[in-house]
């Protein structure tokens, strides 16, 4: 069973859930405008083996909303939880957003962490640029700007079924800011990929979709993110999306178990 918490971060409160002490610390990171919730599809498979947490990023999910929201911001109140939480160094597993927080967490702070795993990571600047990206997001911050009612927001938002209710919940408990430092292009304000590749020093697992089908990790970047680092294994999921954890959780859990069983 997972269990509701709150941690005191950077004069916020990070909301997170926590599983039962199965094994070593997993550390799961979610993307924007999302919420730990989304890792529902792998914690059936990791829960038997590690002890799961899970938390909710500022301005998302539960956690307090702030001013700020730049990738080293999300990192800081992170490192306030891992530096409150553990005493020994954890693996993170993080999605897009989370794993660009992963990413900068392994590079600045690499006693902390044992291992990272990047699931179609947000890290590479040119996609705040790209036009269907750019559109999806301002489709979101114009829903909520419209709608504070959240059967308005399940009506207004593209998405259909039993997703489109996690997505209106979401996006009800979203700070609009969170959205618009990713579209005004600050979110990666302070966030130097080259510099911080060369210093992550534990072993990296990178899962990516199909840029065809919206995944953000082309077959170029990839291997432009294998090189940078010490020690990167990278699987390709052909038939997923940017959401790779939701589209193929089973091949996604079976990487990521095979990774972790061999630090």
């Amino acid at each position: 069973m997972l269990q509701s918490k709150h941690c005191d971060v950077n004069g916020i409160k990070l909301h997170y859930v926590q599983g039962p002490q199965n094994g070593p610390p997993v550390v799961l990171l979610h993307g924007l405008t999302d919420c730990w919730q989304t890792f529902l599809t792998l914690v059936p498979f990791l829960y038997p083996y590690y002890t799961l947490y899970a938390p909710d990023l500022r301005g998302h999910g539960r956690s307090a909303h702030c001013q700020d929201y730049k990738i080293i911001d999300y990192a800081a109140d992170i490192q306030v939880f891992l530096t409150k939480t553990f005493k020994e160094p954890v693996s993170l597993i993080g999605h897009s957003l989370g794993a660009a927080v992963s990413l900068y967490l392994a590079a600045a702070n690499p006693r902390m962490c044992r291992s990272i795993t990047l699931i179609d990571p947000f890290v590479f600047k040119d996609i705040v640029y790209d036009k269907a990206f750019l559109s999806y997001f301002s489709g979101c911050l114009q829903v909520i700007s419209q709608h504070n009612n959240l059967e308005n927001i399940f009506k207004a938002i593209k998405e259909t079924g039993a997703l489109a209710k996690k997505r209106a919940l979401d996006l009800s408990r979203l700070d609009k800011k969170t959205i618009t430092s990713v579209l005004d292009k600050h979110v990666f304000t302070g966030f130097k990929l080259d510099e911080l590749l060369v210093k992550v020093h534990c072993p990296v697992l990178l899962l990516r979709g199909n840029p065809e089908l919206e995944g953000h990790i082309t077959e170029a970047k990839a291997d432009y993110l294998q090189k940078g680092l010490r020690d990167c294994a990278v699987e390709y999921l052909e038939t997923a999306s940017h959401v790779v954890h939701l589209d193929q959780p089973i091949k996604t859990a079976q990487y990521i178990l095979y990774f972790l069983a061999a630090l």
